[in-house]
């Protein structure tokens, strides 16, 4: 009788073992890392970038901190600092094109409608190691969509001439906005009855998009993406 509790009781171990395991496992790859800066990570939209760019930031750091506590060589510094630049935007730029032609999943919208999937293409990399992408794909609007401005701001603007940049939003596991990048703008815009509309069917202009902020800590968070429009400039 004994020998059967103590096999039950291994028995039991071995499934909170496993158990823990899974969990873990479940934990590090809900955005495709943890919420360190490890080179691991695969968020949303930009891939293994973000967790890239951060793990060059956070050497890079190290490297001037070092050579600041101990006033070190400063030559050898700016070298080993060339050297990690080099290194890190051979790694993102591959991380980059692994990303070509990729469809993006993007949340429906009451105002926008995706035409044709949109999707991102590595195309170089600029100043250091910031990636920069090619966007593709067909946005426009699904509805006529009122601008919100104020009247004094009405009589002092021609919109004619007015671009609105079109915002690619992550959002976190409840919804909120964490971050965001502009993929391109909307030009057409109108007034009716004394307000600020863009008209239905106007069709976005697709530009590039670049990563040259450390955002690892927000885009780890990404969920789902969104359209938006960036009017805080009205």
């Amino acid at each position: 009788m004994q020998r059967v509790r103590r096999q039950i009781y291994r028995m039991k171990i071995k499934n909170l073992i496993a158990g823990m395991a899974l969990l873990s496992a479940i934990t590090l790859t809900a955005c495709g890392g943890s919420s360190s800066t490890s080179t691991s990570g695969n968020c949303l939209v930009f891939g293994e970038v973000p967790a890239l760019y951060s793990g060059y930031q956070t050497e890079r750091d190290k490297i001037e901190e070092s050579a600041t506590k101990s006033g070190g060589d400063y030559k050898k510094a700016s070298a080993d600092i060339d050297e990690l630049k080099a290194s890190y935007r051979a790694k993102i730029e591959a991380a980059g094109k692994q990303l070509d032609g990729k469809p993006i999943e993007i949340a429906p919208s009451e105002d926008f409608k995706v035409v044709s999937p949109v999707s991102i293409s590595f195309k170089e990399i600029a100043n250091n190691v910031n990636a920069v992408f090619s966007v593709a794909g067909d946005i426009e609007t699904a509805r006529d969509v009122t601008i919100d401005v104020t009247e004094a701001w009405l009589k002092s603007h021609d919109v004619t001439y007015l671009y609105l940049p079109l915002m690619l939003s992550g959002c976190d596991e409840e919804g909120l906005e964490v971050t965001s990048c502009r993929i391109g703008y909307f030009k057409g815009l109108t007034v009716v009855d004394g307000k600020v509309i863009l008209p239905q069917g106007v069709k976005a202009v697709l530009q590039t998009v670049a990563y040259n902020r450390n955002q690892y800590e927000d885009w780890i968070k990404v969920k789902s993406v969104k359209l938006t429009l960036d009017t805080s400039r009205l």
